[in-house]
């Protein structure tokens, strides 16, 4: 029988989704309210300005391409993450003009949305740089996300060591991806798909995921692959290689949109600014991110043009 702390578990986990959704809704609302007090009104702003809120995986994108529209067309842009979740919330309230989010929008957020897909991104199973597991499937992926799998010699180490899981926190867009593209979950048919255990280390944010994984030797986790570096390690998943090329010939599995969404009947303020995201200027600053660009690159000459142009870098943005 289980004790009286699991069956609660069980419970919130299972069965009272809309309390923790009014409960989430409240507190995410109450943070911004208090942290956009410091905003000075609209109204009283010297130039037009703009105010970008939700993602934190898109947030070093969104700072770069508010940097660069901020110097050509000087409109000022404040980028806030908080969350994919955050976004709508902030928008439909009026906090914010532009809602950023990695995962997809709910059908109730989208009633008063008009939504862009903004740029492609690729995610990645990463490791500890000093684990020898090379590869995992989709399957034992599930299997460890899920809590059926918990030790690392079922994934072929040459040790016996608990896996250390790394979650997102609920909400999270990165972590809404890998519950539909590995767990099986879809809005569109209204499956919730396999849980994700509730026995994990929660991050709440793509570089706080990073650090816990590099940080724990016996440690699982997932990152954006523009958050990939020496610190970590990313893992084939059925055998396939976690590189761009994989996911632009269709072979890698993780793959998803990023999108910004505002109210419908913005401004042509907001709508100037997602033109220019959508520009080959603000396409090439998604590449120099580490995302995709909407339109595919077909060449390697193209991505070597854009990771090389000068005149985007940020270095020369600021000066």
């Amino acid at each position: 029988m289980l004790s009286k702390e699991s069956q609660i578990s069980h419970v919130i986990a299972r069965k009272d989704k809309v309390l923790l959704t009014c409960s989430h809704f409240f507190l995410v609302a109450v943070l911004f309210l208090t942290q956009f007090l410091v905003f000075i009104p609209q109204s009283c702003a010297r130039t037009p300005r703009l105010i970008i809120v939700g993602s934190t995986t898109m947030l070093p994108l969104s700072e770069h391409l508010a940097t660069h529209y901020r110097k050509k067309i000087g409109v000022d842009v404040l980028v806030q993450g908080g969350g994919s979740s955050a976004g709508p919330i902030a928008v439909l309230h009026k906090i914010a003009q532009i809602a950023a989010s990695s995962r997809t929008f709910t059908e109730e957020e989208g009633k008063n949305l008009k939504i862009f897909v903004i740029a492609h991104d690729v995610l990645a199973i990463v490791t500890h740089p000093s684990n020898p597991v090379k590869n995992i499937t989709i399957n034992q992926l599930r299997d460890v996300l899920s809590g059926k799998i918990t030790n690392w010699q079922d994934l072929g180490a040459p040790f016996s060591k608990p896996i250390q899981l790394v979650n997102d926190s609920s909400g999270n867009g990165t972590r809404s991806a890998i519950e539909e593209l590995v767990m099986g979950k879809s809005k569109a048919k209204k499956t919730i798909g396999t849980l994700i255990t509730l026995k994990s280390v929660v991050s709440n944010s793509s570089s706080e995921m990073k650090a816990n994984v590099a940080n724990f030797k016996y440690a699982i986790g997932y990152l954006p692959f523009s958050y990939i570096d020496n610190t970590v390690k990313a893992l084939y998943i059925d055998k396939v290689p976690p590189t761009y090329a994989a996911a632009y010939k269709g072979d890698y599995p993780l793959f998803r949109d990023l999108y910004y969404a505002i109210k419908k009947g913005s401004s042509e303020l907001e709508l100037a600014y997602i033109y220019y995201v959508l520009s080959p200027e603000g396409q090439d600053i998604v590449v120099q991110e580490g995302f995709l660009p909407v339109s595919l690159i077909t060449s390697v000459e193209e991505l070597d043009r854009i990771k090389s142009s000068e005149k985007l870098k940020t270095s020369e943005a600021i000066k």
